[in-house]
């Protein structure tokens, strides 16, 4: 009797313990269920918002360029920074940037049209211009700002002119094709057209982090080959952009006090209006064939902006990036958006 009396109180026991382990699972299961459900109608509701900014967003910028056709600055509605919408549920906050105040890494191969084989442009063009398209010794100078030196900075540029032709040839010993990136720990393919993303930066040749960490705020992959500098819209932290631009003959410095003091208030009208800048021509006229590159670089306009939006729920937060393409002063496609962290 005793025998059935202590099986009986094993077997209820483990019943208890199966239900116990049951029970557990059901309310492990159902809170994760009920996690991923509340955040993906979280993220859903974010998007609904997202799309109602980017409304807003093409009004503001509409009515800056109906107003100002001829520029953009940083004094115009859209370019005010954090700003800030709260609702009954959430906040919403973020700020629209000039895409092409920064270096297109995808101008790299391109030569803007210059004449540099003939005797007479030869002759007439500073040395330091020949080695090189003039995009590609811009970004040399700003890797070497960066922290880099020459060589290193020569491995990157190759390298990631390598990356976005459409030849399978190394342009120098410290270039980069397929063979070479077939060969390391990690192999992958070069893209043998325009980067997608500045991000992919960090696959080329010689591309360390802290490189990329300093060079991030300053560069960025545009869906075109041309290299157009938004003089406009440049901030104080975009000065080592426009020391480059000049290959390092202008310190950082003096590149500080164009941006802050030197630029009008309203910004310059035209490009002509930046070049014939008393500051700016002490440095174009000591390198020959300077300003000619400048002429056909600096821009008082732009057609690429990116919005990051940011929608916040309590403690749960959403990063959203919009990129707009200006096609004309009363028009703007949205042509991407992602979701994820912002790092500007």
């Amino acid at each position: 009797m005793k025998k059935n009396n202590g099986t009986a109180l094993i077997m209820a026991l483990l019943a208890i313990a199966i239900m116990i382990i049951t029970a557990t699972t059901i309310a492990v299961r159902y809170n994760r269920v009920f996690f991923i459900t509340s955040n993906a109608d979280l993220v859903q509701t974010s998007k609904w918002y997202v799309d109602g900014i980017e409304g807003i967003i093409k009004k503001y910028m509409i009515d800056d360029f109906k107003k100002t056709k001829s520029k953009v600055y940083l004094g115009m509605n859209w370019a005010q920074p954090n700003q800030v919408i709260p609702l009954d549920d959430s906040v919403i906050s973020g700020t629209v940037y000039d895409e092409m105040a920064c270096f297109n890494i995808n101008s790299l191969n391109n030569n803007l049209s210059i004449d540099t084989s003939s005797e007479s442009a030869i002759l007439n063009t500073d040395y330091r211009l020949l080695k090189k398209t003039y995009p590609a010794l811009v970004f040399t100078q700003l890797i070497i700002s960066a922290g880099a030196d020459e060589n290193t900075a020569d491995t990157i540029v190759d390298s990631a002119m390598d990356w976005i032709d459409t030849d399978s040839d190394m342009r120098s010993s410290v270039g980069a094709e397929d063979q070479y990136y077939s060969s390391i720990p990690s192999p992958h393919l070069t893209a043998q057209g325009m980067f997608y993303d500045k991000s992919e930066l960090r696959a080329i040749r010689g591309m360390t982090p802290e490189i990329y960490r300093r060079l991030e705020p300053l560069i960025c992959a545009l869906p075109t080959s041309d290299m157009n500098v938004s003089i406009n819209t440049l901030t104080f932290k975009k000065a080592p952009l426009l020391s480059a631009m000049f290959l390092g003959t202008m310190d950082f410095d003096t590149a500080l006090n164009v941006i802050n003091k030197e630029r009008p208030e309203y910004g310059w009208d035209t490009a002509d209006g930046f070049l014939n800048n008393s500051v700016i021509q002490k440095y174009t006229d000591a390198m020959n064939g300077l300003k000619t590159r400048l002429q056909k670089t600096v821009v008082t306009n732009s057609n690429y902006f990116v919005a990051n939006i940011k929608v916040s729920f309590g403690e749960h937060e959403f990063a959203f990036r919009t990129r707009f393409y200006r096609d004309s002063d009363t028009s703007l496609v949205v042509y991407q958006r992602l979701r994820g962290e912002l790092n500007e």
